[in-house]
């Protein structure tokens, strides 16, 4: 996804970790016949974190300048995580434990899931169309898709960020706080390069 748009360091690939993309396959399986779900998003370097964190936080600067550094880091943080490298807070996605997924119908087309991927905005909080008194026919239908997304993700175990409709977790920071675990399964992770691998079968 990153890498279509020219994220500087974004990979082509869509690395997860192995229980991760597992429990996905499970989720894919559980949805009605004529759906299918589209990872769009899971490990990604520490370099496209902290590009996607500058970015965002520029962005609501440059239309909102009354706010202070604190508000703008808050707002900035609703929905990217503070680029971290650190064992104990690694970012949720440079762990391969978070994932961003959305829905499709049987010929690849993403359904209607009421904002886009990454829209920074308090339509895209998870349950931003639960309380909407006399939702029109489009807004029950992306409810309706959230609604699918989410008990079918939650099912197999992840958690969601409720800031976004798209992203879960499983395994890292956000999960096990999510879950009221002790400590997360999942650190900060990089890929294997063959010189990674050459030094340590030789």
């Amino acid at each position: 996804m990153y890498a279509k748009q020219r994220v500087p360091g974004a990979v082509d690939e869509c690395y997860v970790r192995e229980t991760t993309y597992r429990r996905l396959l499970q989720v894919a399986r559980s949805l009605p016949d004529g759906m299918g779900l589209v990872v769009l998003d899971g490990w990604r370097p520490w370099r496209v974190q902290q590009y996607l964190f500058d970015t965002l936080y520029e962005a609501l600067r440059a239309h909102h300048s009354e706010l202070s550094e604190w508000e703008l880091t808050t707002r900035t943080r609703e929905f990217v995580s503070v680029p971290s490298r650190s064992q104990q807070a690694p970012s949720p996605h440079l762990t391969g434990g978070a994932v961003n997924v959305t829905l499709c119908d049987a010929d690849g087309v993403l359904l209607d899931m009421g904002t886009l991927f990454d829209e920074a905005v308090t339509e895209s909080h998870t349950d931003a169309l639960e309380g909407l008194q006399a939702p029109i026919e489009r807004q029950r239908t992306a409810r309706d898709n959230r609604r699918l997304l989410y008990n079918a993700m939650v099912a197999q175990g992840f958690t969601n960020l409720s800031s976004e409709w798209w992203h879960y977790d499983l395994g890292d920071q956000l999960w096990a706080y999510h879950r009221g675990q002790a400590a997360a399964c999942y650190g900060p992770a990089e890929l294997e390069t063959i010189e990674d691998r050459w030094r340590k079968e030789l």
